[in-house]
């Protein structure tokens, strides 16, 4: 067995890790916050108004928990106005939600647009 070969190895192996790590500390460290927009499907969401210590929304009530999405490394919970319910349908989200930004406040967003799907028919053309 080549010991010098073994020691290349494991050193390239170690730097390799330590450079990786590095790489997705940089990429990773501004995930504390909330994003400047908001995609949940396809319906964009831009901020609406500054953050607050809670989620708040025009029309009174508790807020509802709509389910949760990952920004950056970690889940933020999204929450809806009172009476709204999670769904999975684009018809059913509200056009106002808030998204919890990891860092103690929750931003409000008001929906931009829904996104057209788009779809390519794999039909050859007559």
């Amino acid at each position: 067995m080549n010991w010098r070969a073994v020691g290349c190895v494991i050193t390239g192996i170690g730097i390799f890790l330590a450079i990786t790590l590095f790489g997705m500390s940089l990429a990773f460290s501004g995930a504390k916050g909330c994003p400047p927009r908001l995609q949940w499907g396809d319906r964009s969401y831009l901020p609406d108004g500054a953050p607050t210590d809670e989620p708040a929304f025009e029309q009174p009530g508790e807020p509802v928990a709509l389910g949760s999405t990952f920004i950056g490394l970690t889940t933020r919970t999204v929450f809806g106005p009172h009476g709204s319910q999670p769904s999975a349908a684009a018809g059913d989200r509200p056009d106002e939600i808030a998204l919890d930004c990891d860092d103690g406040t929750f931003q409000t967003y008001a929906i931009d647009r829904i996104l057209a799907p788009t779809s390519v028919d794999p039909s050859p053309s007559p």
